[in-house]
């Protein structure tokens, strides 16, 4: 199969709002390139270039890349025909200084291709005691070491991201023997895999992408899982039944915020939050928000300019 990539080019300080758009769009999964690979980046797809003069590098400087994949298909085309229409309204918002160029770029990519991409830079990822290891990589679990094996697919959910590892952190420190956990926004699966692999008893995950719903899926089986992890595609809590002891939410702030209206409906009566997606200049509106939501922040733990909040239901 044939998919397209989009290309947008922001700022550092416009990558919220760009992922912000995106997912508001029904896009599940997008890759960052944050402002140290760009410049390798425009090298890359512009070889001619025999200098990169003083002036040049310093605007590159701070750029951010953000890469969207959609099936080469009527609906893959109408998805990115939408971001195309929020980006120009983005361009038009007083804040559009803050956004970079948000030039778009668009270009064909076999599946072969992407997927070597992914090989070639997604290597085995170590968050305390859990090892996330791709599944084309041959690796001997260490002692004491819990591995689990993840084919991202078209998802988001490698554990390279700061917010993922961050979340698989807090997992990793959860009291999670014999609980169920639910995935807001589950993407590859990861969280959800994660935590049943740790000793979790059985979890759910939900994603409005459902591409992102059969990779977790894929991901669920290759790790031995599937009878203990269910996936459905749904808009927020739409496809949520019941009540969980522990919930988490790997997403963006503006959606959290969301979330956090109906969390109670989902979340247990002490039960635990672990949420990440959230940018640091967010991050006291976001503990304001969930401490005014009923629950009582525990940790918070920061990563390159990345939060992820832990909280308890009062």
């Amino acid at each position: 199969m044939i998919y397209k990539q989009m290309n947008i080019e922001t700022l550092s300080t416009g990558q919220e709002a760009v992922s912000n758009l995106l997912i508001a769009a029904g896009v599940g999964g997008f890759e960052v390139i944050d402002p140290a690979d760009f410049r390798e980046f425009i090298e890359t797809v512009t070889p001619h270039w025999d200098y990169v003069d003083e002036s040049l590098q310093e605007r590159l400087s701070g750029r951010t890349l953000i890469k969207v994949y959609a099936a080469d298909n009527p609906q893959g085309l109408a998805m990115l025909k939408d971001i195309e229409e929020r980006i120009e309204a983005l361009k038009a918002s007083p804040q559009h200084e803050l956004y970079g160029t948000l030039e778009i770029t668009v270009e064909d990519l076999p599946e072969e291709d992407w997927q070597s991409g992914w090989k070639q830079y997604y290597k085995p990822i170590s968050v305390e005691r859990l090892t996330v290891v791709p599944m084309w990589e041959d690796y001997t679990a260490k002692e004491g070491e819990t591995v689990m094996k993840i084919d991202p697919g078209m998802a988001f959910g490698t554990g390279a991201h700061e917010t993922t590892r961050l979340c698989l952190k807090a997992l990793t420190q959860a009291d999670l023997e014999g609980k169920a956990v639910l995935d807001i926004g589950c993407g590859s699966g990861i969280l959800s895999i994660g935590a049943v692999a740790l000793g979790a008893k059985e979890a759910f995950g939900c994603d409005i992408d459902r591409l992102a719903v059969e990779v977790a899926r894929r991901n669920a089986e290759l790790n031995g899982l599937a009878d203990r992890c269910t996936y459905e595609a749904g808009d927020l809590l739409e496809a949520v039944e019941g009540k969980y002891p522990i919930v988490t939410a790997n997403i963006v702030a503006d959606v959290i915020l969301t979330l956090l209206k109906d969390l109670h409906a989902v979340l247990e009566e002490g039960g635990l939050f672990i949420t990440s997606g959230i940018i640091d200049t967010r991050k006291d509106e976001l503990m304001e928000a969930i401490s005014k939501a009923g629950l009582t922040i525990l940790s918070i733990e920061e990563e390159r300019g990345w939060v992820a909040i832990i909280a308890r239901r009062n």
